[in-house]
């Protein structure tokens, strides 16, 4: 993984890219949803996706419909992350939008991820 810069936090680019390494190393996808200003901050989803639906989930972001009830259907799991610069410092928060069923039992090992996320913050 890619760590701070030379005079300070990572920047925001970094942290991305790192964020982007964990996803890929569970097998789920990345989204980058929306970059606040002067890079202070992000909002990404992290989504797992059965092997048979991933046609239907790239049909459905194409088509301009990633947030609507046709995509849970698709997802297994969701979680949102809101990261945000504060001083000299990287936070994040998080949300879990699609929640696994019984029938869907949980693949994004959440706290690990977590974990993994929050201390490439610290990085």
């Amino acid at each position: 993984m890619i760590t701070k810069e030379e005079n300070g936090p990572a920047n925001l680019q970094t942290i991305l890219d790192n964020i982007r390494a964990i996803a890929n190393n569970y097998a789920l996808k990345y989204r980058l949803e929306f970059l606040y200003e002067n890079d202070n901050g992000a909002r990404i989803r992290l989504a797992s996706v059965r092997p048979d639906n991933e046609p239907n989930y790239h049909r459905t972001l194409v088509a301009g419909r990633g947030f609507t009830e046709d995509m849970q259907a698709i997802l297994e799991e969701e979680m949102l992350i809101e990261l945000l610069k504060d001083h000299n410092q990287w936070t994040a928060s998080y949300e879990n939008t699609v929640k696994p069923t019984g029938s869907k039992p949980g693949k994004l090992v959440t706290q690990q991820i977590i974990d993994e996320i929050n201390e490439t913050l610290k990085q």
